[in-house]
């Protein structure tokens, strides 16, 4: 890797593009804001959109701090139970909200294979293509096996178990919910690739044209693999992943890490633009503070 391309590559960037990312990545946290908060208060009625809001930003920074995703999933889990959630409820709704971000990714990765044809080779398209569908294939197969309870007498034998399908079904099983909550995740991970799109608009990529179809077409299938739970906050793994996949739509290696830095570094500052509103905000501490949970 040439160090000299990369210094280039940051003196010739446009801050105007990055600040429309910024803005991007800000949307998305807005629309993924939503969606806790349809989540968190899909059974209460008094849990504001603010609380639930503080709630998902500190699982943004959960992540930061903790390797792999748990970080998040241990923060929102946790000060969803001292709003007053169950244990059971606290982890169910936290589990689901990630799984519709890895849905929508994979719901954008199936669209957006096809337009690959022309640009990747035909064996890794395959594969991608084969993966993408089994991966969506399982899924439905699961949920829909456990919504019918063929499950039950091998996973579902303790009360917290049984608990756990009766909230599937309860939240599955309410349309209005799914259809708001699958359109927050699908908007949230269309400003995510829009943001990377703008960022890219700025690279030089040695005098090579970004092909904007295969672009948008590969980001789906390059934030699905950035978003496996084997990093921090996805770094590392998006790098390698924006390496050698935009390797195969012309990009350098230099123009490539590149990106993927400023990717990161757009989603780091833009979840501390956002929780800027609650430092100064006394809910703070009674949302931190309050201990309604309950362990059932």
């Amino acid at each position: 890797m040439d160090l000299d391309i990369l210094l280039r590559q940051s003196e010739g960037m446009n801050l105007w593009l990055i600040g429309l990312a910024l803005v991007l990545i800000i949307c998305q946290i807005s629309f993924l804001n939503m969606r806790w908060h349809s989540y968190l208060s899909f059974k209460r009625s008094d849990i504001s959109f603010k609380t639930s809001s503080l709630i998902n930003i500190s699982g943004y920074f959960a992540n930061i701090i903790f390797i792999t995703s748990i970080g998040g999933i241990i923060a929102k889990s946790g000060l969803a139970m001292r709003q007053g959630l169950s244990f059971t409820q606290s982890i169910f709704i936290t589990f689901l909200d990630r799984f519709m971000t890895l849905s929508a990714l994979l719901v954008f990765s199936a669209i957006s294979l096809p337009l690959l044809h022309a640009t990747i080779a035909p064996k890794i398209l395959v594969f991608l293509s084969l993966s993408v569908s089994g991966c969506l294939i399982a899924i439905l197969l699961f949920v829909f096996l456990l919504r019918a309870g063929t499950l039950n007498n091998f996973i579902f034998a303790t009360p917290k178990r049984t608990q756990f399908i009766s909230l599937l079904k309860d939240y599955t099983g309410n349309k209005a919910l799914m259809f708001k909550t699958s359109y927050y995740s699908l908007m949230a991970q269309a400003c995510f690739i829009l943001s990377v799109f703008a960022l890219s608009l700025g690279m030089d990529n040695n005098g090579h044209a970004i092909p904007v179809i295969g672009f948008l077409a590969l980001m789906p299938i390059l934030a699905l693999i950035s978003s496996l739970p084997i990093s921090f906050g996805g770094w590392g793994v998006r790098e390698g992943a924006f390496i050698y996949g935009l390797s195969l739509i012309g990009f350098s290696m230099e123009s490539a890490f590149f990106l993927s830095v400023l990717v990161g570094l757009v989603t780091l500052i833009a979840p501390f633009i956002v929780a800027i509103p609650y430092v100064f905000n006394t809910d703070i501490k009674k949302t931190l503070l309050n201990n309604n949970s309950k362990l059932s």
